[in-house]
């Protein structure tokens, strides 16, 4: 189980880390299911660095986390974060 630290959490991260808290999933597991590093997961949960729009739709599917949570608590004006929307994938579209 992760230490608990005393730093704040980006409104992103603070639902990244309640949906792991609930799952009682490490950071160190988030990131190996997602194939990033635990210092990663960790950057972005205190909104020192911003997830792709990848990262967050892996983690949404992984944690079970509703998008328009996700998509609200990356718009909200405490979020570092330049991404605010999440596309729906488009299955069978060419990349």
């Amino acid at each position: 189980m992760d230490t608990i630290m005393a730093y704040s959490l980006s409104p992103f991260g603070q639902l990244c880390f309640d949906g792991r808290m609930a799952m009682t999933m490490t950071k160190r597991e988030l990131a190996k299911m997602i194939g990033t590093s635990p210092l990663e997961v960790s950057r972005i949960e205190r909104g020192e660095k911003e997830p792709s729009a990848h990262y967050v739709v892996l983690v949404m599917g992984i944690l079970g986390l509703d998008q328009l949570e996700v998509e609200a608590a990356l718009s909200t004006p405490e979020s570092p974060y330049k991404l605010t929307r999440i596309a729906q994938p488009q299955y069978g579209a060419q990349q």
